[in-house]
């Protein structure tokens, strides 16, 4: 019998596979830091990172929670928090972890605690350059590093990095950006400053704009196999065209429930649906509350014995309903693919994403982090 209503499976060796297709591009020395944060684009922070510790050289997360975590789960590569952090800043420097720096008190807590430890914290500074979230400008820069190289003992100024607002689509406002980080780099050379670590590039900018590797990269959405946009697969294709990616996530459900209508006959909350002929219908135990976004009502699909079996009516909190009419004999307990490939028939995140005018990154982010993820 059924013992969890939907699950998430993960292709280890996809994960692997996109990693090394990224080594492969980058200049000799470039390391690699696996975005790992919303646990790992929904594929599962622990199982994700565990698999792929011995290929990346770092580990980057969207707040301290996230790195002490895995720090918990064992993970020894060092970690960088790439966003916030409230409280128990001590464990960052206990735990080896590097902190994003963007204002002066951050600054002054983490020297507080880590003087109090007798250790030396380190911090990488962002740098605004256009994206206009977090980060400071050339100026407040340029002050926080005299403070920190100057008269914060217990700091270590171990990286420099921003941004990009518009990589994957926009290459005349990425060119502003990557001009202004390298002015402010020749700028603080000039001063005689030398940060050991710089990084620009998501996934996007270290396929099409090989400039902005520096000496790191941040490997975000396509070390799951994902390409960032269409517009960055294409340019890709005609910079490294062998270079290819291959999912890593595959969404599945079962069958709970098998029943025909009559011609005529209304299908979930709202009536939104009303059969024209006798209609096959299957029941599965997944919907909104799972990730499956409402807005793919009537419009999405799903992969039953093989075949693409249309959704009729409102995705519900806990269920939704599929036309199964083609699908000889399904039966309660059948497997049923929600992303992923079965047979040669194959739904992707991007599909889901086209349907709901959203990306695909959070068609599967929002895949809820309390169903399974489960490494084979």
């Amino acid at each position: 019998m059924l013992t969890i209503n939907s699950w998430v499976e993960i292709n280890t060796q996809n994960l692997k596979h996109n990693l090394n297709q990224f080594r492969r591009i980058l200049s000799p020395g470039t390391q690699i830091g696996a975005t790992v944060k919303s646990n790992a684009y929904g594929h599962g922070i622990i199982g994700v990172s565990q698999v792929i510790q011995q290929q990346t050289d770092w580990f980057c997360v969207v707040s301290l929670d996230e790195a002490l975590e895995l720090r918990r789960a064992k993970i020894t590569k060092p970690i960088l928090v790439l966003s916030f952090y409230f409280d128990q800043i001590d464990l960052a420097a206990k735990n080896n972890i590097s902190l994003v720096v963007y204002n002066s008190d951050q600054i002054k807590q983490i020297n507080l605690a880590a003087k109090k430890l007798h250790r030396i914290a380190r911090v990488h500074l962002k740098l605004d350059t256009g994206t206009s979230r977090l980060g400071v400008g050339e100026t407040e820069a340029l002050k926080l590093i005299t403070q920190i190289t100057t008269k914060l003992k217990n700091l270590r100024l171990e990286g420099l990095f921003s941004h990009f607002a518009a990589s994957e689509e926009n290459q005349k406002f990425t060119d502003q950006q990557i001009q202004r980080f390298n002015d402010f780099v020749a700028k603080l050379n000039k001063l005689g400053i030398n940060i050991p670590l710089k990084h620009f590039a998501c996934s996007a900018a270290a396929l099409v704009r090989p400039e902005s590797q520096y000496n790191l990269i941040r490997l975000g959405i396509s070390l799951y196999g994902l390409w960032p946009s269409k517009l960055a697969k294409r340019l890709t294709s005609k910079i490294y065209p062998s270079f290819n990616l291959q999912p890593a996530l595959t969404w599945k459900t079962r069958v709970i429930a098998v029943k025909c209508l009559n011609p005529g006959q209304s299908i979930g909350y709202g009536c939104t649906y009303k059969t024209t002929k006798t209609t096959k219908i299957a029941v599965l135990p997944v919907g909104y509350w799972d990730g499956y976004d409402r807005h793919l009502s009537n419009k999405g699909e799903v992969l039953i014995h093989g075949q693409k079996c249309p959704i009729r009516g409102r995705v519900c909190m806990n269920l939704i309903i599929i036309d199964a009419t083609k699908v000889k004999n399904v039966k309660i307990n059948d497997e049923v693919v929600l992303i992923g490939q079965q047979g040669k028939a194959r739904i992707t995140a991007e599909d889901l994403a086209g349907k709901i005018g959203t990306i695909n990154y959070e068609v599967v982010t929002r895949i809820n982090p309390v169903l399974p993820r489960i490494m084979v």
